[in-house]
């Protein structure tokens, strides 16, 4: 190919990575969909079940190799893959399958994985896309055990780029070392299992840019840039110099950041908390020296389950969380069962109430272990909290029954509706504290679908109309005395947290590997420029006029680096 080819996507790894491409393609498979007799039942079902061992065996090597390379519990990433090849819901139903309507193994699996999948994306949050991608790798597992495909070897020298419709995790554990390094898939987000891990082996990748030209080859100059989700397949000799250099840069950057303080060119000391959904993730959090955890998401327990699991499994991830972790504080968020609604967790039907009462017992539980708090997500109205907070008191009574000691917890909520930053001050006096969600409130201000596939371009959390609402959320908060933090997108953007610091936040919660961009930003503003300058932006009249006002006065400060991140 004579132009370069430019991809853009979803930043999944931060990072700039040079190499050559290495085209998988392993998700554009032509299978056999035929129908069997009924003599040939028995067969394909046995058929059927080989796959499943073979494929049962396959994860559960990786998940040794994970094991050892990273510690086990990076290894339960591979636990849920595991879960879904004994599941009814997936094993049973494709042997009915294959009985009831007379079809090979192929399509019966390829028919039950669709099914498994049509809740979660009917749910349409981007939790439960990622999870029916999980149940797409299943399925990727079984298919090539049944095409009877022999994975291909990587070549022994690099370095290396991946490129692929999509990497089950099994197959990343695999494929994200040496020569590998870098990733670019055709699907997937970045709170997907396979980015998890793209960031746990420290290799840059690019998630969700769509259809790859299928005239791409081999051996192609590639170059990714886990900054800005963009790809440059076939770059020039000028362009991989450039990309070299920032690389370059951008590690010694990150091995001069790991020990170094948030504090502002003022003084100001800021606190910078990670964003948790996995066990998994602990070891790197606490690697990164993060100020606590601001946001763990536990929704995660649900993978692949009927109900969440029980009093006792749960504290025991709880409090494993919080010992680690003490003294500094570990927020977890109650489960979030329906992100794109307006659910309460006290206005769930007879089961998710059970389930709820079950999560704040262990939470509770947990409190004995470390700094434990709890919140409450998408809430709306005060009586909402209200009644949160009653529940939470009742679920504390239940444990003094059965004389299971706790310690006092904070019980705070998230400030992700409009409703709940316009009624901040009236929240505030009975929250214990306030972590704003910028993606919720900028979408449910902006009055954009978070259906639709363009949904991010319009909800920016730079609108003046959402930093109208954030600035009287954190001056409510500081009028109550309570603490209010920011752990959505605008808090790990440069441009974006500079403004959040003029605003008054003081407390941030970032992903963790965005944990030392965070803090070198912290230590190039100075709050005295950026007080004046969050209350000129109030005043402007679009999200790009923020913008180009935040750079004429704070970019001179900022690795140019940073403001190509992907834009929130």
């Amino acid at each position: 190919m004579s132009d370069p080819v430019r991809l853009k996507g979803v930043a999944a790894s931060m990072g700039v990575a040079v190499g050559t491409a290495r085209v998988l393609a392993w998700g554009r498979r032509r299978i056999s969909f035929r129908r069997i007799t009924q003599g040939q039942v028995a067969s394909e079902i046995d058929r059927f079940r080989a796959a499943v061992a073979a494929s049962h065996a396959e994860i559960e090597v990786a998940r040794q190799e994970l094991a050892q390379q990273h510690g086990a519990t990076y290894a339960s990433i591979l636990d849920a893959y595991l879960l879904m090849h004994g599941d009814a819901l997936l094993i049973d139903a494709t042997c009915d399958t294959i009985r009831e309507e007379n079809i090979n193994a192929e399509w019966a699996v390829s028919r039950v994985a669709e099914r498994l999948k049509a809740p979660l994306l009917r749910d349409g949050s981007s939790y439960f896309r990622e999870r029916a991608r999980d149940v797409d790798h299943v399925k990727e597992h079984l298919l090539r055990e049944l095409c009877g495909e022999d994975r291909t070897e990587l070549p022994g020298q690099g370095p290396v780029v991946l490129i692929a419709h999509d990497l089950t995790p099994a197959d990343a554990v695999q494929m994200l070392a040496p020569p590998t390094v870098g990733l670019v898939t055709e699907v997937g987000g970045g709170s997907s299992h396979t980015a998890i891990l793209a960031r746990t082996f420290g290799v840059p990748a690019v998630v969700g840019v769509g259809s790859v030209p299928i005239e791409i080859e081999d051996d192609q100059d590639v170059v990714v840039d886990g900054f800005g989700g963009q790809v440059i397949i076939g770059a020039s000799r000028r362009e991989r110099s450039q990309a070299e250099a920032r690389r370059d840069r951008f590690l010694a950057f990150l091995d001069a950041e790991r020990d170094r303080s948030a504090v502002t060119l003022d003084g100001t000391s800021i606190s910078v908390a990670a964003n948790m959904e996995l066990p998994s993730e602990l070891e790197a959090a606490l690697a990164s020296g993060a100020d606590g955890i601001g946001l763990y998401r536990t929704e995660f327990m649900c993978l692949n389950r009927p109900e969440p699991p029980s009093e006792d499994e749960q504290l025991d991830i709880y409090r494993t969380i919080a010992a680690a972790l003490a003294p500094s504080k570990v927020i977890f968020r109650t489960f979030d069962w329906r992100r794109d609604k307006r659910p309460a967790g006290f206005d769930m039907g007879e089961d998710q109430a059970g389930w709820l009462r079950t999560q704040i017992k262990a939470v509770l539980r947990a409190s004995e272990w470390g700094h434990v708090a709890l919140m409450f997500p998408m809430v709306a109205t005060v009586r909402e909290l209200l009644d949160a907070k009653i529940l939470v008191e009742q679920c504390r009574s239940e444990l003094g029954e059965r004389g299971a000691p706790c310690a006092s917890l904070q019980v705070g909520m998230m400030v992700e509706v409009p409703s709940a930053a316009l009624m901040a001050e009236g929240f505030a006096r009975h929250a214990d504290f306030f972590a704003v969600g910028t993606n919720d409130l900028a979408h449910y201000t902006l009055a954009v679908d978070r259906h639709g596939n363009q949904a991010s371009a319009g909800a920016n959390p730079l609108d003046p109309a959402v930093l109208r609402l954030l600035e009287r959320t954190v001056r409510a908060a500081g009028d109550a005395g309570i603490p209010c933090s920011m752990c959505g997108d605008m808090a790990a953007h440069p441009l974006a947290l500079s403004l959040a610091l003029g605003l008054g936040y003081r407390e941030i919660s970032v992903p963790i590997r965005l944990l030392p961009l965070a803090r070198a930003v912290v230590r190039s503003v100075d709050i005295e420029l950026a007080g004046p300058l969050a209350h000129d932006a109030l005043s402007c009249e679009s999200a790009e006029d923020v913008r180009l006002l935040v750079t004429d006065r704070m970019g001179e400060g900022f690795d140019p680096a940073w403001i190509r991140q992907e834009a929130v």
